[in-house]
């Protein structure tokens, strides 16, 4: 059920309207900041998971996935120097599975660097041939599973 706060139409009335509602941010505000830390731990945690499993199968470098705290909550920041390949995947394995700040298509990288996958289809990495690699989608799985828990994390958070 949402707050209500019942005034009197008066000046005094507003002013009461008003003290109630800097109480009412006061105490909702810690409660917001608190899921929003939750949720951005839940997120790394995902993120972690995965990571954890494709690092040893292919050498990938990612420095950290951490939650960062922001002015209106936090937010999930992956490093390092396989971050694209990872979430998006390479070559035949390329999943644009969201709008990103860098073109994400087959070859998009080759095209700009060395051209192997780009002229010959596939290219060789530690002597193993590769035409791509998966899409493993961190941080994709990471948003996913932060909207899963938020409800249960909302009720643990706000008492209800």
């Amino acid at each position: 059920m949402p707050k209500r706060i019942v005034i009197d139409l008066s000046p005094e009335g507003c002013k009461d309207a008003v003290k109630e509602l800097e109480k009412y941010l006061k105490d909702i505000k810690p409660k917001m900041t608190e899921v929003c830390k939750r949720l951005a731990e839940i997120g790394v945690e995902e993120a972690t998971s995965i990571i954890d499993t494709i690092h040893l199968q292919e050498n990938n470098a990612i420095e950290r996935i951490e939650a960062v705290p922001i002015e209106n909550g936090y937010k999930i920041v992956m490093s390092g120097e396989d971050v694209y390949f990872i979430e998006f995947g390479t070559g035949d394995g390329v999943s644009p599975h969201y709008d990103t700040s860098v073109p994400v298509a087959w070859g998009t990288w080759s095209a700009e660097h060395s051209q192997m996958l780009w002229k010959q289809g596939f290219w060789y990495y530690d002597h193993v041939r590769y035409e791509g690699t998966p899409a493993y989608m961190p941080m994709y799985y990471a948003e996913k599973k932060m909207r899963e828990e938020m409800p249960r994390i909302v009720r643990e958070v706000f008492g209800k």
